[in-house]
């Protein structure tokens, strides 16, 4: 085990739309370091406030916000969540409306000198 992985732990791989990611074996997949920050911050963003029992406050309800008659500040929603989870350098963080209409979160973990990402498309979740 690497120290990223001591660090910040590591969980089940999941895809865009929270689906468990196999191995080519039929093993589960594992994620760690940036990659495990950037699906708590897809799931965090994803998931609607309430519906997590233990912890009934976790959640922003992103995808419900956007079936709304408002669209929500999708940058500054990007940028908050990121601020909030202590394993993120409050300085790194940054948020970009690319071309072809995703968002891009970037950020590094404290002890980390390489930066993750996290994109996020409306159309289709998060790639």
């Amino acid at each position: 085990m690497d120290e990223l992985t001591n660090k910040f732990g590591s969980d089940i791989r999941l895809d865009r739309f929270g689906d468990v990611i196999f191995t080519n074996d039929g093993d589960l997949e594992i994620v760690f370091g940036g990659a495990l920050v950037a699906q708590d911050l897809r799931t965090e963003l994803m998931l609607i406030p309430g519906s997590c029992f233990w912890a009934p406050e976790f959640g922003r309800g992103l995808g419900e916000s956007l079936k709304g008659p408002n669209t929500p500040d999708i940058e500054g929603l990007l940028r908050a969540t990121a601020f909030n989870d202590e394993r993120i350098l409050f300085d790194s963080v940054q948020t970009e409306r690319l071309d072809d209409g995703r968002y891009l979160l970037s950020f590094r973990l404290f002890g980390d000198v390489d930066s993750a990402e996290l994109y996020f498309d409306l159309k289709d979740r998060f790639t």
